[in-house]
């Protein structure tokens, strides 16, 4: 297909005539080239040393191989030895290039020039730049696609105008100054305009607003008419009369104030018509009125006789009784601070004990204030996770185990002044259980940990605010929030029974025994006898003694034609159940587990001497036979009324007939 080149052609139309030209066409392949392998002589003996540069290959890329193996024909497998090029020999021609392949298209006639544009230049001093040609290259990433950059002509630029040429001689002239008296009526037509605003049309009227004028002030007193001199002599005159003392007065005698003396009648004008009297007759002291005179007999009366033993009064509640104390005030007012309201430990620590001047009381509200505040930490001690804790952080999470709550404690005892020591040791607390006869004592160890505290008269009080907060049950994973405050009112020596410390100068007994031997205390107050099962959650709330529980032993011998006295008493002698209890007493029976009774039961009811007492007198026969057990309950309840303040006698007729609900409160067992 011929072109004719006589037209003038596009662009357009040369790059379409172009690509129809290789429509039909076979692709261009390439070819490799064998090279003809040549004969090297064997290299001749080195007899100087000579530079070997990288030899540079001039040949087609075409022929080159795959990977990093060098070109060249294999001789035996074995590569020929490279050629050396010595100094002044000539380096042997490249190989000839492969001939071209005539075309048998011809290539499309190139357009014809266009005519130049002519400049022509402005009436300014600003450059014109000439017209840059578009320059098309073909990039090395496509196949034959052109690229052409865009050129900026005159043409472009005819719109546009140019600021003028700066001339320093057409330039306007400058105002004139001001006068000083163009400034100051200047300044002061500002101020004018700012005395008052005016109403035009674009603002709305301002309403004049009328300030009342203030009240007119009381006219003032008349003056004082002005003082008369006083004379030096007057002045000197009053000063001597001030310095000179008075006459003595008479003595008087007590007598004369109205002690055992009768009432002196008063005249009609209440004037008394005698003179008063100096005491003295004649300058002699009045006698003595025998009426004033006391009596010795009455005295003595009052006195206690010589080898009298007099009884000690008890009184409802005694200030040196702890477990009669009233701690209302001080357990009120620990429960006004949450912990998440608690800023810092000295902050709590002043709020805390500020309003009690007792130091018992001080401790009181702290012991408190951790029951309502921190939980123990039943998770971390049951999966043996348990990790040593500060005070501020125990006040943080609010979980512990019996050294976060010491610590706790502690720390606030100390920065609200009191003295107050955290004590480490054994405690039979959850997960102990007492020893088997014959079982070997082990050796010491530590489990538990408690405070000790200073109160009132300078008293060491032993603590523990762990066991004061609730109890644990380690089967079931479970803690429970119960305030004990037995806990804190609890005697040093009873306390020791359940709590042996390392340091054995804290024991603070008052039994005049410095301390107590390990073997004691882990097999108890009596080695041979296991002691006798007590429900403690019922004996604490209805405020009995577990040390008052008799039989003592939990084992009860079934001997035949013996009496077995069951009994019980209160904590304390001034213990009031309505003051310092939940009320009235519960009437308490005693359950025996007797086959030979109908049903297999039998209930005997205890008396009581309303002093805080209960016993009862039971023949072993009647108990049972061996290995039978024996309870001792509290009626909670009878026809679904509590039953508080039930005597005796009507217990007994409601055994049988009505329906009750019990409550534990201690067991034996018939051995």
């Amino acid at each position: 297909m011929a072109t004719d080149s006589s037209q003038p052609q596009s662009i357009h139309a040369r790059i379409a005539a172009l690509n129809l030209g290789h429509v039909g066409r076979a692709p261009i392949t390439a070819t490799p080239i064998q090279d003809d392998p040549v004969q090297r002589p064997p290299p001749a003996p080195r007899s100087q040393t000579v530079n070997l540069p990288a030899t540079l290959s001039n040949g087609h890329h075409i022929s080159n191989g795959i990977g990093n193996e060098p070109n060249g024909i294999r001789q035996n497998g074995v590569l020929p030895p490279p050629s050396i090029t010595r100094t002044g020999e000539k380096k042997p021609p490249p190989p000839a290039l492969p001939p071209r392949k005539s075309s048998t298209q011809p290539s499309p006639a190139l357009p014809p020039r266009g005519p130049s544009q002519s400049l022509q230049r402005r009436g300014s001093n600003a450059s014109i730049s000439s017209t840059i040609s578009s320059t098309s290259a073909i990039s090395f990433g496509t196949n034959g696609t052109a690229r052409t950059s865009t050129s900026r002509t005159p043409s472009m630029d005819a719109g546009r105008k140019l600021a003028p040429v700066f001339d320093q001689a057409t330039l306007p002239p400058l105002p004139p100054k001001r006068t000083p008296e163009q400034v100051e009526k200047r300044y002061q037509d500002i101020e004018r305009s700012r005395m008052g605003l005016k109403p035009t049309k674009s603002t709305p009227a301002v309403t004049t607003v009328e300030v009342p004028s203030p009240p007119s002030l009381p006219a003032r007193p008349p003056q004082r008419p002005p003082q008369t001199p006083i004379r030096k002599e007057s002045t000197e005159a009053a000063r001597k009369l001030l310095l000179e003392k008075p006459p003595p007065m008479p003595p008087r005698s007590a007598l004369s104030l109205g002690m055992n003396k009768p009432e002196v009648p008063k005249a009609p004008n209440g004037v008394n018509s005698e003179a008063p009297s100096t005491g003295r007759v004649n300058g002699a002291p009045p006698p003595i009125p025998a009426s004033s005179k006391p009596d010795l007999s009455s005295i003595l009366a009052t006195k206690p006789k010589p080898g009298s033993n007099p009884q000690p009064s008890c009184q409802p509640v005694s200030a040196a009784c702890l477990t009669c104390r009233d701690f209302s005030a001080p357990d009120s007012h620990a429960a006004k601070f949450p912990r998440e309201t608690v800023p810092s430990l000295d902050w709590l620590a002043d709020q805390l004990t500020a309003p009690f001047p007792s130091a018992t009381d001080q401790a009181r509200a702290i012991f408190t204030w951790l029951h309502h505040n921190v939980a123990y930490d039943i998770i971390a001690f049951c999966n043996n996770a348990v990790q040593p804790s500060t005070p501020a952080q125990t006040l943080s999470t609010g979980l512990a185990v019996c050294q976060g709550y010491a610590s706790l404690f502690t720390a606030l005892a100390s920065k609200a002044g009191l003295e107050s020591l955290l004590v480490s040791g054994h405690g039979k607390g959850a997960g102990f259980s007492p020893l088997a006869p014959g079982e070997p004592i082990p050796a010491e160890y530590s489990t538990h940990a408690w405070n000790a505290v200073k109160i009132d008269d300078g008293e060491w009080k032993l603590i523990d605010p762990c066991w004061g907060a609730g109890h644990v049950c380690i089967r079931e994973q479970k803690y429970t929030k119960k305030f004990a405050p037995r806990w804190f009112t609890m005697g040093n020596n009873e306390f020791g029974l359940r709590h042996f410390p390392t340091n054995k100068s804290l024991f603070y007994r008052t039994d005049g025994r410095a301390q107590i031997p390990w073997e004691e205390y882990i097999l108890g107050a009596n080695a041979a006898v296991v002691p006798v099962m007590v429900y403690a959650g019922a004996a604490e709330e209805e405020g009995i003694s577990e040390t008052s529980v008799r039989p003592k032993g939990y084992n009860i011998p079934s001997s035949p034609n013996m009496i077995v006295q069951f009994r019980f008493s209160t904590i304390c002698s001034h213990w009031d159940p309505v003051r310092n209890g939940p009320g009235r007493p519960y009437p308490y029976i005693l359950k025996i587990n007797n086959p030979d009774f109908g049903d297999g039961h039998g209930y005997e009811v205890f008396e009581t001497d309303g002093k805080g007492s209960w016993k009862l007198d039971v023949e072993s026969r009647v108990l049972g036979r061996k290995g039978q057990s024996v309870d001792l309950y509290s009626v909670t309840t009878v026809d679904g009324r509590s039953a508080r303040g039930m005597g005796s006698e009507e217990m007994r007729r409601a055994l049988g007939r009505k329906a009750m609900s019990f409550g534990g409160v201690a067991k034996w067992e018939l051995v």
